[in-house]
């Protein structure tokens, strides 16, 4: 056989292989800014989901076990960990298909504009955690990004929309089971204060004929659907989730990662499912992430009450009550005036003069009447 035949093949697979892949060393090479691990088997959303019954869903394809960002002189490169990838079983152009990740970002910035919803997740961000932009994060087919298209989008909250190009490049690291979004530090404010954003990593299952891009869940949940119930352990869970359901408002999202000062090392997955489970069923809304803590009322009264009482030609008694009354939430502040009460009495020492006197006059005129 010819060497050349065979050599000639290999030098052009070879040459395909390396213009294809997709390039690491922005991420090899950039400096950590962030790094969040998340518990494993917490994909579960609310506590109690499962995973759509096809084979093509392997375990932990929707558990979050990691989170970072991470700059070079030129990008924001944000790293999303899986505990498995899942094989890209539909070949999506950016080395995965299975998995929708979307990134809220509150920024330190003041005045600028922000949002509270979410794409499709049936959640609400909370206030004070509201988003200046979202990286949204898809398999890649065609030119328009989601949740139109299938194209992972850069969104600010004043609604424009950045799609994947040269600047904001995305692919699959397969061997750190990682989904590597590289974004031109030009495209994201900030940049001097990413230790300081408030974050929010939601991971959801992709369904590019889903509403929004977004799997949707069930009661029994199917082939192509989440199941609400596969993990709940009371009547009362499978009856309110049945109503989420039919209203909504069931969350869609499998696992969440939080990072922001108030919580440097994630959040714990049993306060996952306490978020995820906020949805009002009777008021019909959507759960809010990060959940509202509202702190149990602690009230500290003081009451002081001073008495001075002086004797002089009036009695007079001043009575000072100030009471203090303090909720976590609300101060209020109770200061009465101070109460004055005066009593009359009377001065027996200019009575008792007087009647002396008066009793010196009738003994003298009784005297003198006598002498006549």
């Amino acid at each position: 056989m010819n060497p050349k035949l065979v050599i000639v093949p290999l030098a052009v697979m070879l040459v395909l292989v390396l213009l294809t892949a997709p390039t690491y060393s922005a991420a090899a090479n950039a400096t950590p800014q962030i790094i969040v691990s998340d518990p494993t088997g917490d994909d579960r959303g609310p506590g109690y989901y499962g995973y759509p019954s096809n084979s093509v869903f392997k375990p932990g394809v929707f558990d979050l076990t990691k989170f970072e960002i991470l700059t070079n002189n030129t990008d924001v490169i944000f790293k999303v960990y899986v505990k498995n990838l899942g094989d890209n079983p539909w070949k999506g152009p950016n080395g995965f298909c299975l998995q929708y990740v979307q990134i809220y970002v509150h920024t330190t910035l003041q005045g600028v504009e922000s949002r509270m919803d979410t794409f499709g997740l049936h959640l609400m961000i909370r206030s004070d955690y509201a988003w200046n932009f979202a990286v949204l994060l898809a398999p890649g087919w065609g030119n328009d990004p989601v949740p139109k298209g299938q194209r992972s989008a850069l969104i600010y909250a004043n609604g424009t929309v950045v799609v994947q190009d040269d600047k904001f490049k995305v692919y699959a690291d397969p061997n750190e089971n990682a989904i590597v979004a590289v974004i031109s530090k030009n495209l994201i404010p900030d940049v001097d204060n990413i230790k300081n954003w408030k974050i929010i990593v939601l991971l959801a299952s992709y369904d590019g004929f889903g509403p929004m891009k977004v799997r949707q869940a069930g009661v029994k949940g199917g082939e192509w659907v989440l199941n609400a119930t596969k993990y709940a352990t009371n009547k009362e869970t499978i009856i309110r989730i049945g109503q989420a359901v039919a209203k909504g408002i069931e969350p869609l999202a499998l696992d969440l990662l939080v990072y922001s000062p108030q919580y440097p090392n994630g959040i714990s997955a049993s306060l996952q499912y306490k978020w995820l489970n906020t949805f009002n069923v009777t008021a019909g809304t959507y759960a809010i992430v990060p959940g509202i803590s509202i702190a149990p009322k602690t009230v500290t009264e003081t009451v002081t009450q001073t008495e001075t009482s002086t004797y002089t030609t009036t009695l007079t008694q001043t009575t000072t009550k100030t009471s203090t009354t303090t909720v976590t939430s609300t101060s209020v502040s109770v200061s009465p005036s101070p109460t004055t009460i005066t009593k009359e009495t009377t001065n027996w020492t200019a009575t008792g003069a007087a009647a002396i006197i008066l009793f010196i006059i009738g003994l003298i005129i009784g005297y003198l009447v006598k002498r006549r």
